[in-house]
């Protein structure tokens, strides 16, 4: 769908229609940011809840070369995906007429941290069950995931969601940009729907959960966001994200993990395995010195594969039989023998 210019208008009126039926004052707020009132020097994003189209974009995306992307990484994809970033943010500067950075900078930062994200996620072979075809992008700040998911995958569903206005619109910006259908939720919110077996991006506030079906995602993307919310809204997405994803499907963290928590004291460590979680990933490396950002994968516990972790009744007979026989020095093996 084409670039909705009064896309701020078009929240707005959204999260008005909404407001009493789907909208606690804790999902709609940014707590890191509400609470520190920060003003960024030079030109930066400063205020959250307005908008100002291409501008802006230009702005939260010249945010993220304030912060070095150390790569430890050696695999030869990351420099074609960095490639393939850049030739579509490209683009997308060239048609609204804003100076492109340093290509040496893009890809150092921007292109750099795209492809880690893709290739992190993509690390290592899973079953068939567990491949990845439909994706929930969680805050996804101007919606930079969509850059290489969308280029890298035929018939992805990738939904994204957010409740701050600024980066919703972004995020609306930056997807109508790209070559691949994009429905949003503000453009027709009664009419809107989740087609997750037609392929592309549905962008939709956080306050409407539920509209996604329980069991249907394969991998929810968390990029340094859970800290810089408040611990009910985190419980709350938490809470959500095991109830959409399917059996085994990952939960992929990349943040600060306990270094930084500017909005809430969880310790997500501790909480996921006890709400349905179990850790498959997390890097052994120093943050902000080998990446920015300790990457996990959780899984949601498949009950097929935990139930072969835990030894049968008749496993753990044939176990105390092996013993007694050891102990014997084998002596009940021959007598049975003899006997039997």
């Amino acid at each position: 769908m084409a670039y909705l210019e009064n896309i701020l208008d078009r929240f707005k009126e959204v999260y008005e229609k909404d407001r009493a039926k789907y909208i606690p004052k804790w999902v709609a707020s940014w707590s890191y940011q509400d609470k520190k009132q920060t003003k960024y020097e030079g030109d930066l994003p400063q205020d959250f809840y307005q908008f100002n189209g291409a501008e802006d974009f230009r702005k939260w995306f010249h945010w993220q070369f304030s912060v070095d992307r150390p790569d430890y990484f050696k695999d030869p994809r990351l420099e074609q995906w960095q490639e393939l970033s850049r030739a579509f943010d490209q683009r997308i500067f060239a048609k609204h007429n804003l100076e492109f950075p340093d290509v040496k900078t893009y890809d150092a930062v921007v292109g750099r941290n795209n492809a880690q994200d893709y290739l992190l996620t993509h690390l290592y072979p899973v079953p068939d069950r567990y491949k990845i075809k439909r994706v929930l992008d969680f805050g996804a700040g101007f919606g930079r995931q969509a850059n290489l998911w969308t280029q890298l995958n035929d018939d992805l569903v990738m939904v994204s969601m957010d409740a701050i206005p600024k980066s919703y619109c972004l995020q609306h910006f930056y997807y109508s940009q790209a070559e691949y259908p994009l429905y949003e939720y503000a453009e027709d919110p009664d009419n809107f729907s989740l087609n997750l077996d037609q392929k592309g991006i549905y962008h939709l506030p956080t306050w409407r959960l539920d509209l996604l079906p329980d069991n249907s995602f394969d991998m929810v993307l968390c990029v340094q966001v859970l800290p810089e919310l408040g611990g009910k809204l985190v419980r709350h997405m938490i809470e959500n994200f095991y109830r959409i994803l399917k059996p085994g499907g990952a939960l992929y963290l990349r943040d600060n993990d306990e270094a930084w928590k500017p909005a809430n004291k969880m310790n997500l460590n501790h909480y996921l395995p006890d709400h349905g979680f179990d850790l498959e990933f997390r890097a052994h490396v120093v943050n902000k010195e080998d990446i920015l950002g300790m990457p996990r994968i959780w899984r949601k516990k498949d009950p097929k594969v935990m139930a072969s972790r835990v030894r049968t009744q008749k496993q753990k007979l044939r176990d105390l039989a092996w013993e007694a026989d050891a102990l014997s020095q084998g002596r009940l093996r021959k007598l049975y023998k003899k006997f039997f």
